[in-house]
């Protein structure tokens, strides 16, 4: 492998031509093709050799350091010889080397060769976003015919976008992995509590039953509110496992007839007991509002949680729960309003995002159940400053569950 002769002209430093409209409409094209859509991290070197390839009309091929080796991941136009020149080679004191290392451009001349190899290197070895492809962008020029300017400014643009790529499907693959292991590990906490929980919610009820005993009337009293929080506890876990599969995109919906009122009774006779009672949290459910055909656990978590952080953030006032049928008669609106502190306009579209750091709403992973639970069932949230003072979250779930 020779480097440039001494004084030759160096095609990459060459003055930009000006691209006319339809080069420019096929480059923003492929620009998009690239970088637009998600891509298979495994094919995707091979789909950009091609499309660069067809897109300047010259050979192409891209290639990447792994492991201290360079790999020619994918070739267009080109022969299994000419990989063998590059696929595999080690660190060794060669322009080639010195290129990747430097991120300069070469031509290579090799009289075994099909023409001139325009290498242009994307990435550094060093100093370079942690995780981000090394490697070069290869361009097989014409042995006679001189290059335009234009194709050689081309040229640039595409190997860095092809870099760019790269990086972006790595980035990618990296995330999902982190996903799978995050879903898993949420899978396994959720499987471990449940066994536990499921013991604690049949000894009290055997203890309710009497099977240990007589218990007196505030005895039996103290069991049941243990057996509905062991209950509650069954469905959090529940929910959680239904998180980790919403993360992998497995996420069950279950359907069944049942009342808004029944869920919101359960839960004010329940889990909200002490602050229904105390009349901190009001509860204003029409008895004559639809069935809905749904998964109960799931609205009844949406529920749960939305209850649980207004009564958070209430300051010294109530809470409000209420329902209506929406304006389009074929799904219901569930609110609940706060009289507390109300929320920072800057803070609201973070709101029903998980793990946001803010500590006044706290973590905001329950709302985060609620964004997730309500789009699984076809629905939608929003929150916003209550007239008056206060914060106002309001759900709109369909009747029907769409597709059941």
């Amino acid at each position: 492998m020779k480097q440039p002769e001494s004084g030759a002209r160096d095609p990459v430093a060459a003055p930009a031509g000006l691209l006319d409209g339809i080069r420019l409409e096929q480059f923003l094209a492929l620009q998009h093709a690239v970088l637009g859509t998600a891509a298979d991290p495994d094919r995707l070197p091979g789909e950009l050799a091609q499309r660069i390839a067809l897109f300047l009309g010259w050979p192409a091929a891209l290639g990447v350091i792994e492991d201290g080796r360079y790999r020619l991941l994918a070739a267009h136009g080109l022969g299994l010889d000419y990989a063998d020149r590059y696929d595999g080679r080690t660190a060794a004191s060669s322009a080639f080397d010195r290129a990747l290392a430097s991120g300069a451009p070469l031509v290579v001349r090799e009289p075994a060769g099909p023409g001139p190899t325009l290498l242009l290197p994307f990435g550094t070895p060093t100093g370079g976003v942690a995780g981000e492809p090394c490697g070069a962008l290869h361009l097989v020029m014409p042995a006679e015919a001189p290059v335009a300017d234009d194709q050689l400014a081309l040229a640039r643009a595409l190997a860095a976008l092809a870099g760019l790529a790269l990086a972006h499907a790595r980035q990618e693959r990296r995330l999902a992995s982190v996903s799978r292991v995050k879903g898993d590990a949420l899978n396994a906490m959720a499987h471990d509590l449940r066994a536990p929980l499921n013991a604690l919610v049949g000894y009290a009820s055997l203890l309710g039953e009497g099977a240990f005993g007589p218990l007196t009337d505030e005895q039996r009293e103290i069991v049941a509110t243990l057996e509905r929080q062991a209950v509650e506890m069954v469905d959090l876990v529940g929910a959680t496992l239904d998180v980790a599969r919403l993360e992998m995109g497995r996420l069950p919906v279950r359907s069944e007839s049942f009342a808004l009122a029944d869920v919101t009774g359960a839960l004010a006779a329940g889990t909200f007991a002490r602050p229904t009672r105390d009349g901190v949290l009001a509860w204003r459910i029409p008895g004559d509002l639809p069935s809905l055909r749904t998964d109960r656990v799931k609205v009844k978590e949406i529920v749960q949680n939305l209850v649980d952080n207004a009564l958070k953030h209430r300051g010294d006032g109530t809470v409000e729960v209420s329902a209506a049928l929406a304006d389009s008669g074929d799904a219901v609106r569930i609110t609940v309003r706060d009289h507390g502190p109300g929320i920072a306009p800057a803070l609201l579209p973070q709101l029903f995002e998980p793990f946001r750091g803010d500590d006044a709403r706290g973590t905001g992973f329950g709302l985060y159940i609620v964004r997730r639970f309500a789009e699984a069932l076809g629905g939608r949230v929003g929150a916003g400053p209550a007239p008056g003072g206060g914060t106002v979250a309001t759900v709109e779930l369909p009747l029907v569950v769409p597709g059941r």
